[in-house]
């Protein structure tokens, strides 16, 4: 930026003094830095805004001013409008904020990844009901992945290292969605990659699940299917991974029965 757009932008970021000036934020720099205005947390707020989402904390998008282009802000959702700190945000600067976003001088904004940070912070939480009931804050699709991800990992505090949500619960987030359960599994078990064996030095070895191109919905099913059939198992950590049944079943692939590694021959499905 040459000496003279720097000057320009300085002297056109009125809201930005605004937004300081009104205790939003501390300075210019963390204002930046932060790209969002954050909900304090002393501030009061009732059901839903006071929900573990990072859509509801930080709801307010800051694009910083760039060359000829003043500071920006705008919710990351249009129904952001009804929350408590956006109204009290907009009494305070006296201006209505843009209900459908803003984007910088190269089009980019954040609200995409702010609708999967609503419905994969909740799942984490074990929310998965207050999900569905604010699910028109996302997308299904993001609902769909964050099953994957309840299935996939587990809380760091949670002893039994089995996922963030069960599978009984990801069938119920399934079916609230209206979602359709595919009934050849032997296709979803051939929608995965091979199973191949990771190890870093001195560490445990690790069969980690990778699944490339299916739609979110099908992606979810194929969790759920896996681990209710076997294929799928958790370490001591809490990660999903192969299970040695799993492995045994992926390497036999169409055929109606296979050898497990214990020499016991198994029916597919």
């Amino acid at each position: 930026m040459s000496a003279a757009a720097a000057i320009r932008t300085a002297q056109a970021d009125q809201l930005g003094d605004q937004i300081i000036a009104a205790g939003f934020a501390p300075n210019g720099f963390v204002l930046d830095i932060n790209g969002a205005l954050d909900v304090p947390r002393d501030f009061p707020l009732s059901a839903p805004w006071n929900l573990p989402s990072r859509l509801f904390q930080f709801p307010i998008e800051v694009i910083r001013a760039e060359q000829d282009e003043p500071r920006k802000i705008g919710l990351r959702h249009p129904l952001l409008a009804a929350h408590p700190f956006v109204q009290h945000v907009e009494r305070a600067l006296g201006i209505e904020i843009a209900r459908d976003g803003v984007t910088n001088r190269h089009g980019y904004s954040n609200r995409v990844h702010s609708l999967w940070h609503h419905a994969v912070d909740l799942i984490s939480a074990g929310k998965w009901r207050e999900l569905l009931a604010t699910q028109e804050f996302t997308e299904p699709r993001n609902i769909f992945n964050a099953v994957v991800y309840g299935l996939r990992y587990s809380d760091h505090a949670d002893r039994k290292a089995s996922g963030h949500i069960s599978t009984v619960e990801a069938r119920q987030i399934m079916r609230e969605m209206g979602a359709t359960e595919p009934t050849d599994r032997a296709a979803l078990l051939r929608s995965f990659s091979a199973p191949s064996p990771c190890q870093q030095e001195r560490g445990a070895e690790h069969w980690p699940i990778n699944l490339h191109g299916p739609c979110a919905e099908d992606k979810a099913w194929s969790f759920i299917i896996g681990i209710e059939d076997g294929w799928f198992s958790y370490d001591r950590s809490g990660h999903l991974q192969w299970s040695p049944m799993g492995r045994d079943r992926y390497a036999a692939g169409d055929s109606a029965s296979f050898t497990e590694a214990s020499g016991q021959t198994a029916f597919a499905f």
